[in-house]
Protein backbone atom coordinates (compact mmCIF):
# COMPACT_ATOMS: atom_id res chain seq x y z
CA UNK A 1 0.00 0.00 0.00
CA UNK A 2 0.97 3.42 -0.61
CA UNK A 3 -0.43 5.09 2.35
CA UNK A 4 -1.01 3.20 5.99
CA UNK A 5 -4.29 1.31 5.96
CA UNK A 6 -5.47 2.76 8.99
CA UNK A 7 -6.06 6.27 7.71
CA UNK A 8 -7.98 4.77 4.99
CA UNK A 9 -9.90 2.46 7.48
CA UNK A 10 -10.67 6.27 9.29
CA UNK A 11 -12.02 7.77 6.57
CA UNK A 12 -13.83 4.82 4.98
CA UNK A 13 -15.44 4.44 8.39
CA UNK A 14 -16.86 7.83 8.36
CA UNK A 15 -18.25 7.24 4.47
CA UNK A 16 -19.83 3.84 5.74
CA UNK A 17 -21.85 5.90 8.17
CA UNK A 18 -22.47 8.23 6.31
CA UNK A 19 -24.14 6.00 3.54
CA UNK A 20 -25.31 3.05 5.51
CA UNK A 21 -28.87 3.94 5.74
CA UNK A 22 -29.28 4.98 2.39
CA UNK A 23 -30.96 2.61 0.58
CA UNK A 24 -30.35 3.45 -3.04
CA UNK A 25 -26.79 4.38 -2.24
CA UNK A 26 -26.25 1.05 -0.52
CA UNK A 27 -27.88 -1.02 -3.31
CA UNK A 28 -25.54 0.53 -5.38
CA UNK A 29 -22.44 -0.15 -3.34
CA UNK A 30 -23.86 -3.74 -3.45
CA UNK A 31 -24.30 -3.97 -7.01
CA UNK A 32 -20.04 -2.78 -7.65
CA UNK A 33 -18.86 -5.55 -5.17
CA UNK A 34 -21.23 -7.97 -7.01
CA UNK A 35 -19.03 -7.43 -10.05
CA UNK A 36 -16.24 -9.02 -8.15
CA UNK A 37 -18.19 -11.84 -6.91
CA UNK A 38 -18.74 -10.09 -2.78
CA UNK A 39 -21.34 -10.86 -1.88
CA UNK A 40 -23.65 -8.01 0.05
CA UNK A 41 -23.79 -9.57 3.30
CA UNK A 42 -19.96 -8.34 3.50
CA UNK A 43 -20.89 -4.80 3.04
CA UNK A 44 -23.77 -5.27 5.56
CA UNK A 45 -21.88 -6.58 8.19
CA UNK A 46 -19.40 -3.64 8.09
CA UNK A 47 -21.91 -1.21 7.98
CA UNK A 48 -23.69 -2.43 10.95
CA UNK A 49 -20.60 -3.13 12.65
CA UNK A 50 -20.50 -6.51 13.08
CA UNK A 51 -16.92 -6.80 11.21
CA UNK A 52 -14.46 -4.07 11.35
CA UNK A 53 -12.48 -2.80 8.83
CA UNK A 54 -9.02 -3.67 10.42
CA UNK A 55 -9.94 -7.50 9.60
CA UNK A 56 -10.78 -7.22 6.33
CA UNK A 57 -7.39 -8.57 4.26
CA UNK A 58 -5.90 -5.85 1.96
CA UNK A 59 -7.94 -7.14 -1.40
CA UNK A 60 -10.92 -6.97 0.64
CA UNK A 61 -10.19 -3.85 2.12
CA UNK A 62 -9.19 -1.99 -1.48
CA UNK A 63 -12.49 -3.15 -3.03
CA UNK A 64 -14.95 -2.00 -0.21
CA UNK A 65 -13.08 1.38 -0.28
CA UNK A 66 -13.73 1.24 -4.47
CA UNK A 67 -17.13 0.46 -4.54
CA UNK A 68 -17.75 3.57 -1.59
CA UNK A 69 -15.41 5.51 -3.31
CA UNK A 70 -17.58 4.89 -6.47
CA UNK A 71 -20.84 5.54 -5.27
CA UNK A 72 -19.96 8.52 -2.61
CA UNK A 73 -16.76 10.21 -4.73
CA UNK A 74 -15.29 11.35 -1.44
CA UNK A 75 -11.63 12.05 -1.99
CA UNK A 76 -10.53 10.76 1.70
CA UNK A 77 -11.15 7.59 0.03
CA UNK A 78 -9.73 7.71 -3.50
CA UNK A 79 -8.79 4.12 -3.63
CA UNK A 80 -5.44 5.36 -6.00
CA UNK A 81 -4.14 7.52 -3.16
CA UNK A 82 -3.89 4.34 -1.51
CA UNK A 83 -3.66 1.23 -2.93
CA UNK A 84 -0.62 0.90 -6.05
CA UNK A 85 -2.31 0.07 -9.78
CA UNK A 86 -1.12 -3.78 -9.38
CA UNK A 87 -2.72 -3.59 -6.09
CA UNK A 88 -6.01 -2.60 -7.30
CA UNK A 89 -5.95 -4.94 -10.15
CA UNK A 90 -5.20 -8.43 -8.18
CA UNK A 91 -8.20 -7.28 -5.79
CA UNK A 92 -10.81 -6.87 -9.07
CA UNK A 93 -9.63 -10.25 -9.70
CA UNK A 94 -9.98 -10.93 -5.86
CA UNK A 95 -13.06 -13.73 -5.46
CA UNK A 96 -15.28 -14.09 -2.36
CA UNK A 97 -17.83 -17.06 -3.16
CA UNK A 98 -20.70 -16.92 -1.16
CA UNK A 99 -20.17 -21.05 -0.35
CA UNK A 100 -17.21 -20.26 1.09
CA UNK A 101 -19.32 -19.49 4.29
CA UNK A 102 -20.01 -21.53 7.35
CA UNK A 103 -23.76 -22.32 7.38
CA UNK A 104 -25.41 -24.44 10.18
CA UNK A 105 -25.08 -27.47 10.95
CA UNK A 106 -21.59 -27.19 12.15
CA UNK A 107 -19.69 -30.45 13.29
CA UNK A 108 -16.67 -29.74 16.08
CA UNK A 109 -14.28 -32.95 16.61
CA UNK A 110 -12.27 -34.10 19.29
CA UNK A 111 -15.09 -32.61 22.01
CA UNK A 112 -14.71 -33.89 25.42
CA UNK A 113 -18.50 -33.38 27.47
CA UNK A 114 -18.34 -32.36 30.44
CA UNK A 115 -21.96 -31.98 31.31
CA UNK A 116 -25.17 -31.60 29.38
CA UNK A 117 -24.46 -27.96 29.27
CA UNK A 118 -20.99 -28.05 28.91
CA UNK A 119 -18.18 -29.16 26.73
CA UNK A 120 -14.65 -28.52 25.73
CA UNK A 121 -12.48 -29.12 22.80
CA UNK A 122 -9.69 -26.96 20.71
CA UNK A 123 -9.88 -25.49 17.75
CA UNK A 124 -7.74 -22.88 14.79
CA UNK A 125 -8.02 -19.26 16.06
CA UNK A 126 -9.02 -19.37 12.27
CA UNK A 127 -11.76 -21.71 12.67
CA UNK A 128 -13.79 -19.49 15.16
CA UNK A 129 -12.43 -16.05 12.46
CA UNK A 130 -14.42 -18.17 10.03
CA UNK A 131 -17.74 -18.47 12.02
CA UNK A 132 -17.56 -15.06 13.03
CA UNK A 133 -17.11 -14.19 9.32
CA UNK A 134 -20.11 -16.28 8.12
CA UNK A 135 -21.62 -14.16 11.29
CA UNK A 136 -22.86 -17.82 12.87
CA UNK A 137 -21.24 -15.88 15.93
CA UNK A 138 -23.19 -12.72 17.46
CA UNK A 139 -22.56 -11.09 20.57
CA UNK A 140 -25.37 -10.87 23.11
CA UNK A 141 -25.49 -7.68 24.74
CA UNK A 142 -27.66 -9.13 27.46
CA UNK A 143 -25.66 -11.50 28.98
CA UNK A 144 -22.23 -9.05 28.36
CA UNK A 145 -20.49 -6.15 29.57
CA UNK A 146 -23.20 -3.46 28.79
CA UNK A 147 -22.79 -1.75 25.47
CA UNK A 148 -22.29 1.87 24.37
CA UNK A 149 -24.23 3.41 22.04
CA UNK A 150 -24.00 5.23 19.53
CA UNK A 151 -26.12 7.91 17.60
CA UNK A 152 -27.03 7.03 13.72
CA UNK A 153 -29.38 8.81 11.90
CA UNK A 154 -31.89 6.07 12.94
CA UNK A 155 -31.75 6.27 16.69
CA UNK A 156 -29.26 5.02 19.36
CA UNK A 157 -28.06 2.14 18.82
CA UNK A 158 -25.90 -0.41 20.86
CA UNK A 159 -22.35 -1.48 20.12
CA UNK A 160 -19.93 -3.37 21.80
CA UNK A 161 -17.49 -1.65 23.82
CA UNK A 162 -14.22 -2.49 22.35
CA UNK A 163 -10.94 -1.32 23.85
CA UNK A 164 -9.42 -1.26 20.38
CA UNK A 165 -5.65 -1.15 21.78
CA UNK A 166 -6.30 -4.37 23.63
CA UNK A 167 -7.40 -5.87 20.52
CA UNK A 168 -4.25 -4.33 18.94
CA UNK A 169 -1.95 -5.73 21.51
CA UNK A 170 -3.29 -9.45 21.52
CA UNK A 171 -3.58 -9.60 17.69
CA UNK A 172 0.55 -8.78 18.09
CA UNK A 173 1.27 -11.51 20.38
CA UNK A 174 -0.72 -13.92 18.38
CA UNK A 175 1.32 -12.56 15.20
CA UNK A 176 4.80 -12.89 16.89
CA UNK A 177 3.74 -16.09 18.33
CA UNK A 178 3.98 -15.06 21.84
CA UNK A 179 0.39 -15.07 22.88
CA UNK A 180 -0.32 -18.27 25.59
CA UNK A 181 -3.15 -20.22 24.41
CA UNK A 182 -5.81 -18.83 26.16
CA UNK A 183 -9.88 -19.66 26.08
CA UNK A 184 -12.66 -18.80 24.23
CA UNK A 185 -16.36 -19.65 25.69
CA UNK A 186 -19.50 -19.54 23.07
CA UNK A 187 -23.19 -20.18 24.13
CA UNK A 188 -25.22 -22.26 21.83
CA UNK A 189 -28.90 -21.78 22.87
CA UNK A 190 -32.39 -22.11 21.09
CA UNK A 191 -36.14 -22.00 22.59
CA UNK A 192 -37.27 -24.01 20.08
CA UNK A 193 -35.19 -27.11 19.03
CA UNK A 194 -31.71 -29.05 20.74
CA UNK A 195 -29.29 -26.40 20.22
CA UNK A 196 -26.55 -28.95 19.71
CA UNK A 197 -26.35 -33.37 19.92
CA UNK A 198 -22.85 -35.01 20.78
CA UNK A 199 -21.74 -38.44 20.18
CA UNK A 200 -19.83 -39.93 23.04
CA UNK A 201 -18.75 -42.59 20.71
CA UNK A 202 -16.83 -40.05 17.98
CA UNK A 203 -16.85 -37.12 20.52
CA UNK A 204 -18.27 -35.15 17.30
CA UNK A 205 -20.51 -32.40 19.06
CA UNK A 206 -22.92 -30.93 16.10
CA UNK A 207 -24.29 -27.38 16.52
CA UNK A 208 -27.66 -27.76 15.02
CA UNK A 209 -29.00 -25.79 12.53
CA UNK A 210 -31.14 -23.32 14.11
CA UNK A 211 -29.42 -22.88 17.43
CA UNK A 212 -28.19 -19.37 18.28
CA UNK A 213 -24.23 -18.83 18.91
CA UNK A 214 -23.31 -15.92 21.11
CA UNK A 215 -19.51 -15.47 22.60
CA UNK A 216 -19.80 -15.63 26.06
CA UNK A 217 -16.05 -14.73 27.36
CA UNK A 218 -13.37 -13.87 25.02
CA UNK A 219 -14.96 -10.71 22.17
CA UNK A 220 -11.34 -8.91 22.64
CA UNK A 221 -9.59 -11.94 22.17
CA UNK A 222 -11.74 -13.20 18.86
CA UNK A 223 -11.59 -10.01 17.35
CA UNK A 224 -7.53 -9.54 17.56
CA UNK A 225 -7.51 -13.20 15.92
CA UNK A 226 -9.85 -11.27 13.35
CA UNK A 227 -7.34 -8.98 13.25
CA UNK A 228 -4.43 -11.47 13.10
CA UNK A 229 -5.64 -13.97 10.73
CA UNK A 230 -6.72 -11.18 7.73
CA UNK A 231 -2.91 -10.25 8.56
CA UNK A 232 -1.56 -13.86 8.51
CA UNK A 233 -4.49 -16.21 6.77
CA UNK A 234 -1.99 -19.23 7.41
CA UNK A 235 -1.93 -18.44 11.01
CA UNK A 236 -1.72 -21.65 13.03
CA UNK A 237 -2.55 -20.38 16.88
CA UNK A 238 -4.79 -22.98 18.97
CA UNK A 239 -7.53 -21.89 21.54
CA UNK A 240 -9.20 -23.64 24.16
CA UNK A 241 -12.79 -23.41 22.94
CA UNK A 242 -15.47 -24.19 26.12
CA UNK A 243 -18.91 -24.31 24.76
CA UNK A 244 -21.76 -23.48 27.44
CA UNK A 245 -25.43 -24.16 26.55
CA UNK A 246 -27.24 -22.10 28.62
CA UNK A 247 -30.39 -19.92 28.89
CA UNK A 248 -30.14 -16.58 29.24
CA UNK A 249 -30.36 -15.82 32.95
CA UNK A 250 -27.98 -18.78 33.67
CA UNK A 251 -25.47 -17.33 31.07
CA UNK A 252 -25.64 -13.65 32.94
CA UNK A 253 -24.48 -15.65 36.11
CA UNK A 254 -21.48 -17.78 34.70
CA UNK A 255 -20.78 -14.16 32.86
CA UNK A 256 -21.01 -12.48 36.19
CA UNK A 257 -18.99 -15.41 38.06
CA UNK A 258 -15.96 -15.41 35.53
CA UNK A 259 -15.75 -11.96 35.62
CA UNK A 260 -15.33 -11.47 39.13
CA UNK A 261 -11.17 -10.71 38.94
CA UNK A 262 -11.36 -9.29 35.66
CA UNK A 263 -12.05 -5.57 34.49
CA UNK A 264 -16.16 -5.08 34.28
CA UNK A 265 -18.10 -2.46 35.66
CA UNK A 266 -19.10 -3.74 39.20
CA UNK A 267 -22.40 -2.22 38.90
CA UNK A 268 -22.72 -4.70 35.49
CA UNK A 269 -21.41 -7.93 37.32
CA UNK A 270 -24.09 -7.46 40.17
CA UNK A 271 -26.91 -7.06 37.40
CA UNK A 272 -25.11 -9.69 36.09
CA UNK A 273 -24.89 -12.54 38.85
CA UNK A 274 -28.17 -10.67 40.63
CA UNK A 275 -27.39 -12.54 44.59
CA UNK A 276 -29.20 -9.79 46.60
CA UNK A 277 -33.39 -10.23 47.08
CA UNK A 278 -33.19 -6.64 45.57
CA UNK A 279 -31.56 -7.46 42.50
CA UNK A 280 -34.17 -9.32 41.45
CA UNK A 281 -36.90 -6.68 42.14
CA UNK A 282 -34.51 -4.82 39.60
CA UNK A 283 -34.80 -7.24 36.86
CA UNK A 284 -38.26 -7.54 36.86
CA UNK A 285 -38.76 -3.51 36.66
CA UNK A 286 -36.35 -4.34 33.80
CA UNK A 287 -37.81 -6.53 32.33
CA UNK A 288 -41.72 -6.16 33.06
CA UNK A 289 -42.23 -2.69 33.34
CA UNK A 290 -42.20 0.70 31.47
CA UNK A 291 -38.68 1.09 33.12
CA UNK A 292 -37.80 -1.41 30.08
CA UNK A 293 -34.49 0.26 28.91
CA UNK A 294 -34.15 3.06 31.08
CA UNK A 295 -31.77 1.59 33.42
CA UNK A 296 -28.45 1.50 33.23
CA UNK A 297 -26.32 -1.69 33.98
CA UNK A 298 -23.23 0.63 33.96
CA UNK A 299 -21.74 3.32 36.82
CA UNK A 300 -23.43 5.95 34.69
CA UNK A 301 -26.87 6.38 32.82
CA UNK A 302 -26.07 7.37 28.71
CA UNK A 303 -28.31 10.55 28.60
CA UNK A 304 -28.24 9.71 24.40
CA UNK A 305 -29.82 5.96 24.87
CA UNK A 306 -32.66 7.94 27.11
CA UNK A 307 -31.57 6.41 30.05
CA UNK A 308 -33.01 7.23 33.60
CA UNK A 309 -30.96 5.34 36.20
CA UNK A 310 -28.89 3.14 37.42
CA UNK A 311 -29.51 -0.63 38.42
CA UNK A 312 -27.09 -0.16 41.38
CA UNK A 313 -28.91 3.14 42.36
CA UNK A 314 -32.73 1.12 42.50
CA UNK A 315 -31.50 -2.02 43.99
CA UNK A 316 -29.75 -0.12 46.85
CA UNK A 317 -33.15 1.72 47.29
CA UNK A 318 -34.90 -1.50 47.26
CA UNK A 319 -32.90 -2.80 49.66
CA UNK A 320 -32.69 0.38 52.13
CA UNK A 321 -36.60 0.53 51.76
CA UNK A 322 -38.32 -2.60 51.40
CA UNK A 323 -35.60 -4.90 52.58
CA UNK A 324 -37.02 -8.41 50.73
CA UNK A 325 -35.42 -11.26 53.01
CA UNK A 326 -36.80 -13.74 50.68
CA UNK A 327 -37.53 -14.59 46.66
CA UNK A 328 -41.30 -14.58 47.83
CA UNK A 329 -41.01 -11.33 49.21
CA UNK A 330 -39.10 -9.83 46.51
CA UNK A 331 -41.88 -11.10 44.02
CA UNK A 332 -44.15 -9.01 45.86
CA UNK A 333 -42.27 -5.93 46.25
CA UNK A 334 -41.88 -6.32 42.03
CA UNK A 335 -45.25 -6.32 41.64
CA UNK A 336 -46.28 -3.60 43.49
CA UNK A 337 -42.86 -1.35 42.11
CA UNK A 338 -43.63 -2.82 38.48
CA UNK A 339 -47.79 -1.28 38.99
CA UNK A 340 -46.02 1.95 40.76
CA UNK A 341 -43.22 2.86 38.32
CA UNK A 342 -45.72 2.27 34.88
CA UNK A 343 -47.85 4.83 36.50
CA UNK A 344 -45.59 7.13 37.35
CA UNK A 345 -44.19 7.05 33.82
CA UNK A 346 -47.68 7.40 32.45
CA UNK A 347 -48.31 9.86 34.06
CA UNK A 348 -45.00 11.63 32.59
CA UNK A 349 -44.66 10.10 29.54
CA UNK A 350 -42.33 13.31 27.95
CA UNK A 351 -40.29 13.50 31.32
CA UNK A 352 -39.31 9.84 31.34
CA UNK A 353 -39.88 7.73 27.99
CA UNK A 354 -40.62 10.40 24.58
CA UNK A 355 -38.41 13.86 25.73
CA UNK A 356 -36.08 12.49 29.35
CA UNK A 357 -33.05 14.53 27.86
CA UNK A 358 -35.12 18.19 27.38
CA UNK A 359 -36.11 17.43 31.17
CA UNK A 360 -33.10 16.80 32.60
CA UNK A 361 -32.67 20.55 34.19
CA UNK A 362 -35.79 20.18 35.82
CA UNK A 363 -34.49 17.10 38.08
CA UNK A 364 -37.90 14.93 37.77
CA UNK A 365 -35.70 12.15 36.14
CA UNK A 366 -32.17 12.78 38.05
CA UNK A 367 -30.68 9.35 38.19
CA UNK A 368 -31.02 10.16 42.06
CA UNK A 369 -34.84 10.59 42.15
CA UNK A 370 -35.70 7.32 41.24
CA UNK A 371 -33.83 6.45 45.18
CA UNK A 372 -36.66 8.89 45.86
CA UNK A 373 -39.30 7.06 44.09
CA UNK A 374 -38.81 3.83 45.66
CA UNK A 375 -39.48 5.85 48.96
CA UNK A 376 -42.23 7.18 47.86
CA UNK A 377 -43.77 3.84 46.68
CA UNK A 378 -43.22 2.31 50.54
CA UNK A 379 -45.42 5.37 51.60
CA UNK A 380 -47.93 5.11 48.76
CA UNK A 381 -47.85 1.13 49.94
CA UNK A 382 -48.32 1.48 53.41
CA UNK A 383 -50.71 4.49 53.54
CA UNK A 384 -52.89 2.42 51.37
CA UNK A 385 -53.05 5.27 48.65
CA UNK A 386 -53.77 4.64 45.61
CA UNK A 387 -51.53 5.01 42.75
CA UNK A 388 -53.94 7.33 40.39
CA UNK A 389 -52.79 9.82 42.98
CA UNK A 390 -49.03 9.37 42.03
CA UNK A 391 -49.83 12.35 39.32
CA UNK A 392 -50.98 14.98 42.10
CA UNK A 393 -48.52 13.91 44.35
CA UNK A 394 -45.13 14.36 41.77
CA UNK A 395 -46.69 17.93 41.13
CA UNK A 396 -46.39 19.14 44.39
CA UNK A 397 -42.65 18.21 44.54
CA UNK A 398 -40.57 20.93 44.73
CA UNK A 399 -37.61 20.20 42.29
CA UNK A 400 -36.18 23.24 43.40
CA UNK A 401 -36.06 22.95 46.89
CA UNK A 402 -33.04 23.82 48.58
CA UNK A 403 -32.35 20.69 51.04
CA UNK A 404 -33.03 18.65 47.88
CA UNK A 405 -30.61 20.46 45.30
CA UNK A 406 -28.27 19.94 48.02
CA UNK A 407 -28.67 16.18 47.61
CA UNK A 408 -29.07 16.28 43.47
CA UNK A 409 -25.97 18.50 42.59
CA UNK A 410 -23.69 17.02 45.57
CA UNK A 411 -20.53 16.47 43.38
CA UNK A 412 -20.16 13.22 45.00
CA UNK A 413 -23.05 12.21 42.86
CA UNK A 414 -25.42 9.32 42.92
CA UNK A 415 -22.91 6.37 43.60
CA UNK A 416 -22.11 7.86 46.61
CA UNK A 417 -23.89 5.93 49.76
CA UNK A 418 -24.65 9.13 52.00
CA UNK A 419 -26.31 10.84 49.19
CA UNK A 420 -28.56 8.12 48.09
CA UNK A 421 -29.84 8.09 52.27
CA UNK A 422 -30.28 11.51 52.04
CA UNK A 423 -32.69 11.28 49.26
CA UNK A 424 -34.69 8.84 50.69
CA UNK A 425 -34.45 10.13 53.79
CA UNK A 426 -36.16 13.04 52.10
CA UNK A 427 -38.93 11.48 51.18
CA UNK A 428 -39.32 9.34 54.46
CA UNK A 429 -39.86 12.79 56.19
CA UNK A 430 -42.02 13.84 53.71
CA UNK A 431 -44.31 10.99 53.32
Amino acid sequence: MIKDREILEKHLRVAIDEVKHKRKKVESIHNELKKYNVTSGTFSGISRGNRVLSSLDTQMLCLISLAVHNETQDINIDPYDYFTDKEIKNSKEYIESQNNNLELPVKIDDVIMIDLENYVTKVKISFLVEMFHSQLITYDYETQRSAKYKRGKDGVVPVPDVNKKSVEDISSHMLNETYLADMITLNIYSTEIEPLSYNPKTKTLTINNGATVSILDGFHRLQAGVRAVAINPSLELEMILSIRSYDTDTAKKYFGQINTINVVKAERLKELKSEKHSDIVVKDLQMKSDMKGKIASATHISEIAGQLTTFDVLSYAVDEVFSPSTTLKAREVSNYLIDFFNYLVGSFVDEFLLNPNQYRNTNINHPLMFAGYVQVAYNFKHQNRSLREIKDYIEQINFNDIKLLEILEDRRGTNNKRNRNRIIEYFRVRG
